[in-house]
Order: C-alpha cells, then structure tokens, then sequence
C-alpha cells in the first residue's frame, strides 16, 4: 500500500476517457482533480436520427403521448432527444403520464422539465427500475420507451411479461467514431511510458512514469473497446497489441459489464456500483488505494 499523506488520490495514474465528446468534459474533471493525468478518445458517439421512416416512427409517439399510461427514458440522451420532439407538439405535457428514469442523471434530466420521475435504485440498470412497486402491476397499461436504436432489450420484454403493451420511441443512435482506433493506435497508451496531459489535453514536460487505466461507462462502449483493439494489427508493428490493452486495468459500471469484460479475457476489473461518475471515481480511488 502506498503513503498517500502528501499525494493526490489518482495522482500516478493516467485514464483512457472513453466518453462521447460532449459527455467527457465532466469525467475528465473529476479525474484531474483527483491528481490522474488523461487522455480523452471516444469510443461512442451519439447521433440523432434523422432517416424518414425514423422520425415517422417518433412523430407516431409523440402525438400520441397522451394515450400512454407510462412513459420509460432510459438515459440523459433520450430525455434530450425527446424533449425536442415533445416541445413541438404538447405546450403542456399530457396528465396521467407516469415518468421513469434509469439512472439518476436521467431523473434529473426531466426534472429539469418539471416531471417527477421515479427512479432506479443505486445499481441505476433496467434491473433495478423493474423492481420498483409501481411497475409491478402493468398488465394491459401502455408504456413508451424512450432510448437509442437497437437497445438493450431486457427492459421491454420485461415489462410486455408482465402484460404491458410497450412501444419503443428510438431517437439516436450510438456508433464508433470512425478516428477512434486510429488514434488509440497512434498513441503512447498502456505502454507504460507516459506524458503528462495539461488540461487542455495536449502533452507537456517531460515523460514519466504513469501507471494506465481505461474507463468504459457503458456494454456498447466495451464492445467498441474490443472492437478497436482487436483492429490494431492494421496500423503496423509499432501499433500496440491486443493483449497489451487487455492486461490494463478496465473501470466499468456495475456487474454486468464487468461479467462483459471477463468473458473478453480482460485481467483487471475495477467494479463501480453504477456509471455516475461520482461512482466510478470512488472506485478508481479505493482500487488505486489498495494498489
């Protein structure tokens, strides 16, 4: 164990900062007021959709909010998203439309609109959203389900076993930027030789010792983890390898994206309670404590 009495929590550490671009400000400060250095290359990014029958499929939702019973958001992005279309057709939001969040960045997110929305617990999943009281008993209620295209399904089937007839609301989509493994490839992380970040992101003074980690907030941005990883052989035998990202130690949130990474053979998995990103800097900090 180290003597942290004079030293930042994270300093020593840099941190891969996986988040869509205008979703990693926020996390890049935490960690550097903290004492980490890092580097920020996204491996997701968020579009709206924008394809003719994609938003005839929205506009069949939205002017129809008021025969829903239950309306589910299931992130910051799907409150963003339909909220523009919302705005457009209801001045005044229909009653009797009960709201739900998973997360409690996404409760927030329409609170700032002035609904009170339940919430998930601490876990922040689908999971956890099915086990409030107030979704128990859904058979024959009508429910909206706010998300990106081609969602986790988990949420949906639950609720259509239950008796729920469930109609999904698709407003974005989550894709790789196409420049992401390429500037992986092209950069000095987890190789063990590092720089020090300034906080506009570029490199300055001399190189020392850092110790690597990789923080993902998501399945989907695991998945493109491996996939940009798994494409390094293309970039030339000074390229890092594979196994080289897979030996680094991955911060994730929660057990089922922790289980992800285990069945893709990564060593190290530092397990936060949920993907806000107080959570994911408690963890960071008590694994680097220990480490």
């Amino acid at each position: 164990m180290r003597d942290d009495s004079n030293r930042l929590p994270l300093q020593g550490l840099r941190v891969l900062v996986s988040r869509p671009r205008q979703q990693a400000a926020a996390w890049q400060n935490c960690l550097r007021q903290a004492g980490a250095d890092t580097l920020s290359i996204s491996l997701m990014s968020i579009e709206p959709l924008e394809e003719k029958a994609a938003i005839e499929a929205i506009k069949r939702v939205v002017m129809n909010m008021d025969h829903f019973q239950a309306a589910v958001f299931v992130s910051q992005n799907a409150v963003k998203y339909a909220f523009e279309w919302l705005d457009r057709y209801w001045p005044q939001l229909p009653v009797g439309v009960e709201y739900f969040a998973v997360g409690k960045a996404t409760a927030n997110a329409l609170r700032s609109h002035g609904l009170t929305a339940a919430e998930a617990g601490e876990a922040m999943n689908s999971e956890a959203l099915l086990a409030l009281p107030s979704l128990q008993k859904v058979n024959g209620k009508k429910i909206a389900v706010f998300r990106g295209q081609g969602g986790r399904p988990f949420l949906g089937e639950k609720l259509v076993q239950r008796g729920a007839q469930v109609q999904y609301c698709e407003m974005y989509r989550r894709q790789l930027p196409p420049d992401s493994a390429e500037l992986l490839a092209a950069s000095d992380f987890g190789r063990n030789i590092g720089y020090n970040f300034g906080n506009s992101g570029g490199m300055r003074g001399a190189k020392k010792e850092v110790q690597d980690v990789i923080s993902v907030h998501s399945g989907e941005t695991l998945a493109n983890l491996i996939a940009v990883i798994g494409s390094f052989g293309r970039y030339g035998a000074t390229s890092p390898s594979e196994n080289s990202f897979k030996d680094l130690p991955l911060l994730v949130p929660g057990q089922r994206v922790a289980a992800l990474a285990g069945e893709k053979a990564f060593k190290k998995v530092i397990i936060a309670e949920n993907a806000t990103d107080k959570a994911m800097l408690t963890a960071l900090i008590d694994w680097y404590r220990e480490n």
